[in-house]
């Protein structure tokens, strides 16, 4: 049997595994040591080397591919060329969930092909170091507290970028539900201010999910082009949506500050954030409203929130 009984997908993993390019290690005068950081996203996939105070040497970028095989291939291959022969310490990886952190198993939503890969084992086995993976919307709210210095407790972190998710840390550490698990803020039910006539469906199964309306994935299939070509009057219809979500997490979770991260966000920031704030002038009654500003990190949040994790930090 396979791990946790996934004894068909954890066989199949390793034959892929097998078949991985053994490139060669270059010695490196002195000793030199780095620590991983990759961010494996629905779009594309970032892997960064940085020494041990957090700064970067050397990083990597490709396009995420739709096969499993492929992007375990290309995965591997960028690690090895970040380190540049450096002997790795650790590894820390933020990817889209759902994970299990118990087994190191990963099965992102948005990538169909990867499905319970053991992808903890796989990169311990093949480079010889720890290996520490998140949901990437966790890894990145680490990272805002530890390498980005906003410490105000409670902290929301929430991502706009291909999909939606967020996390909460409190003094440091991030919160988590029963079992460990990862709370989906993504996946709340909002009102719908697009006017669609029928429920829209998100890929969880549930209808009118934050990210099944306003994720990357989301505006495009809706729109037909990229989120950066929309109207003035569309992001009116988005930032009002983000802000009943992010109405929803202040009256349950009452944080000093909400930072907003991701692609979309960054791209959009002067006209997001002050329809966002407006909304949460507006909506909250009970709660304080908290400060709401951009990720110390743009689009990259995830990916120094796994740097934070081969760093040691969350564990």
């Amino acid at each position: 049997m396979g791990l946790g009984g996934t004894g068909i997908r954890v066989y199949v993993c390793a034959g892929l595994w097998s078949q991985l390019p053994r490139l060669p290690h270059h010695s490196m005068a002195g000793g030199v040591e780095v620590f991983i950081g990759a961010d494996i996203g629905g779009t594309k996939t970032l892997v960064v080397a940085c020494d041990e105070t957090g700064r970067e040497v050397q990083r990597q970028r490709f396009p995420t591919p739709t096969a499993l095989s492929e992007g375990l291939q290309q995965l591997v291959a960028a690690i090895e060329t970040v380190a540049a022969g450096a002997h790795i310490r650790a590894i820390g990886v933020s990817i889209g969930g759902p994970i299990d952190r118990r087994r190191g198993t990963v099965s992102p939503l948005h990538q169909p092909q990867w499905r319970d890969v053991p992808l903890r084992l796989l990169l311990e086995e093949r480079f010889r170091c720890p290996c520490h993976i998140e949901v990437d919307t966790d890894a990145a709210a680490l990272g805002e507290w530890h390498l980005g210095n906003v410490r105000e407790s409670p902290l929301v972190y929430v991502t706009l970028s291909t999909g939606v998710g967020g996390a909460l840390v409190l003094d440091g550490q991030l919160y988590r539900g029963a079992s460990g698990a990862h709370p989906e803020l993504g996946h709340q039910i909002v009102p719908n201010e697009f006017g669609d006539s029928e429920p829209v469906r998100c890929a969880c199964g549930a209808s009118n999910c934050l990210e099944s309306l306003i994720s990357g994935r989301a505006l495009q299939q809706r729109f037909g082009c990229s989120p950066a070509e929309l109207p003035a009057e569309t992001w009116e219809r988005i930032g009002r949506i983000l802000g009943h979500g992010l109405r929803n997490i202040a009256v349950l979770y009452a944080p000093r500050r909400i930072v907003l991260g991701g692609s979309i966000a960054a791209a959009a920031a002067e006209r997001l954030v002050p329809i966002v704030v407006a909304s949460l002038h507006e909506q909250l009654m009970l709660v304080p409203v908290p400060a709401v500003s951009l990720s110390v990190f743009g689009a990259e949040a995830s990916l120094w929130g796994a740097v934070a994790l081969a760093l040691g930090y969350g564990q």
